[in-house]
């Protein structure tokens, strides 16, 4: 499986300090080969320590972030036509638009993302679109990442990493905010619920069901 996740996605994780857990656990347990945008390092400035800190909040978070890109390989092949689709397309930037170009050139992709308005306008395109084919089942949003997580790993962990920085995602904080396991998923899963209609078919219905 080829992952291809994010800059919402690792800097959320990254500033929790799950980021690279996640990241051993996709490649070691699913044999994952992880992909990320290839301004990531550029933007958050991961060559400049203290400048990144100021950035993410702070220095392990940096760490997480310099690990995982480390962890990453470059991309090879990508959809021509679903980069040429998502052109100029409002709501969808450039790192977004290439991974998901990316993503549908293979037929075993998964792409993590945290970024709803690009989600929503793929969405917008409609089942038929050729985009909206070539992704179909290929999306994982933050939501699905953290409700597979908590679930996966000890609940406790988890929620303590989410509340260590609650503006990473205020999102994401309010639903395990004083919340107890079945509370917090539950939670979870209505944000993943009311997101689905608006995608078209491209938000996967198990996203992490490939690994063992």
């Amino acid at each position: 499986m080829k992952v291809f996740i994010d800059n919402d996605i690792a800097v959320k994780l990254a500033q929790w300090g799950l980021l690279k857990r996640f990241a051993q656990h996709l490649t070691k347990v699913g044999g994952a080969e992880l992909y990320m945008v290839s301004t990531l390092k550029y933007r958050f400035k991961l060559a400049e320590p203290a400048k990144a800190a100021a950035l993410l909040g702070s220095a392990a978070a940096v760490t997480q972030l310099t690990d995982f890109a480390g962890m990453c390989t470059p991309a090879k092949g990508h959809s021509a036509a679903v980069a040429a689709a998502l052109t100029d397309m409002p709501s969808v930037d450039a790192g977004e638009a290439t991974l998901f170009a990316a993503a549908a050139h293979f037929d075993a992709a998964l792409i993590d993302t945290g970024d709803k308005k690009a989600l929503r306008a793929v969405g917008s395109l409609g089942g038929t679109h050729l985009v909206t084919k070539a992704l179909a089942g290929k999306i994982a949003c933050l939501e699905q990442t953290m409700h597979y997580l908590a679930g996966r790993w000890t609940f406790s962990e988890v929620s303590k990493a989410v509340h260590s920085v609650p503006d990473a995602d205020k999102s994401t904080y309010n639903c395990f905010n004083g919340l107890i396991q079945t509370a917090a998923l539950a939670a979870l899963q209505e944000r993943v619920d009311e997101l689905r209609p608006h995608c078209a078919g491209t938000l996967s219905m198990t996203p992490f069901g490939w690994i063992a």
